[in-house]
């Protein structure tokens, strides 16, 4: 399958540098190879990754004595909070604080996340990096960032802000991060609000196991159809909702991280699956997806599992190269909506 790589936010630029572990490198998506049309494959509008602020000395920083002594003020994403600290000072071990309770899904490590953040060199007491200073909120997994930052994240809720102190240790070690201002030793304050979370697999209750046209089983996660025999493929998409994600509603300006496969209703050959193949989910475009598929997905909340029929004229009427999908073809889809992101956030 052909890829396009996909940033998953403008902020991510700056995010890379400050934030995310070495290495690690947001999803990819498929090209027109899978049910989409053609998106780009360069991003553009990247933030500067250099802080605005000359960090300046303040003095040896002394023990914080307690995260209480830390007051942030200002609405859940209602813009950047105010904070107020006694600068500059140290601690010896990371520490998390939940300042305001969300109700919606749990951070899954390994699952994506959307948030707004501000990170403070508490040595100096200058802001290093913002979301909200870099215009639009980061999208990344939810273990892409430095370890402090995972740890902290892991187990939060949609909803919430959360105060975290990491350490050099938990952070960027003995080499600091110059770019950033960080020296080694310094500590790294950051107030991040979790604005939208991603799931792995379905996380809602089961709906149905099938429909006319095809049932779906489940082997640790990994689903497979057969097509019920004798059925005549629909000449209308068709959607079934398996499993009711307890997610965000997608929306149709939106692109989707989803798991998927495609089969052939006729002979019942798999065109492309994403849950066996090992490139893993897949990330694009709602708008650039095939009709059936946006007419499928709008609409349906994170966390959903859908069994999808989609007659040609709402997928390859003419046919495909790559994948071969051959003219006049329907299809039977299985798609697990992993996650959905601002397309504005994302150019």
């Amino acid at each position: 399958m052909h890829k396009f790589a996909l940033k998953f936010a403008v902020g991510l630029a700056a995010a890379a540098s400050l934030l995310l572990v070495t290495g690690c490198s947001p999803v990819s998506g498929p090209s027109s190879a899978s049910p989409s049309d053609t998106p780009s494959d360069t991003p553009t509008d990247t933030p500067s990754d250099t802080p605005t602020d000359t960090p300046t000395p303040m003095g040896t920083p002394t023990p914080l004595q307690a995260i209480d002594a830390i007051k942030v003020t200002g609405d859940f994403n209602a813009g950047a909070p105010t904070i107020d600290a006694p600068y500059p000072f140290n601690v010896d071990k990371s520490a998390c604080k939940t300042l305001i309770a969300g109700t919606g899904l749990a951070v899954d490590p390994s699952a994506a996340v959307e948030i707004n953040y501000v990170g403070i060199n508490a040595s100096t007491g200058v802001i290093f990096d913002s979301s909200w200073a870099n215009g639009a909120p980061v999208d990344n997994y939810a273990n892409g960032f430095v370890p402090g930052f995972n740890n902290c994240l892991a187990g939060q809720t949609q909803g919430s802000r959360v105060l975290m102190l990491i350490t050099d240790v938990d952070g960027y070690g003995t080499s600091g991060n110059s770019q950033a201002g960080l020296n080694p030793g310094d500590v790294m304050l950051f107030v991040v609000d979790i604005l939208r979370v991603g799931i792995n697999t379905p996380n809602g209750p089961t709906l149905a196991t099938g429909n006319q046209w095809a049932t779906v089983t489940d082997a640790n996660g990994v689903p497979a159809a057969t097509v019920v025999p004798g059925a005549t493929p629909p000449s209308s998409v068709q959607t079934t909702v398996l499993v009711q994600g307890q997610g965000d509603a997608v929306t149709a300006d939106e692109y989707i991280l989803v798991n998927f496969f495609t089969m052939d209703f006729a002979t019942g050959q798999y065109i492309e699956n994403s849950f066996t193949d090992g490139n893993g989910p897949q990330a694009a475009k709602l708008s650039d997806m095939i009709p059936g598929w946006r007419t499928a997905i709008v609409g349906q909340p994170i966390g959903s599992r859908l069994l999808i029929i989609v007659p040609p004229d709402q997928a390859y009427p003419k046919g495909n190269a790559t994948p071969a999908v051959a003219p006049n073809t329907t299809l039977v889809c299985v798609i697990d909506i992993q996650f959905a992101f601002s397309s504005s956030a994302s150019q």
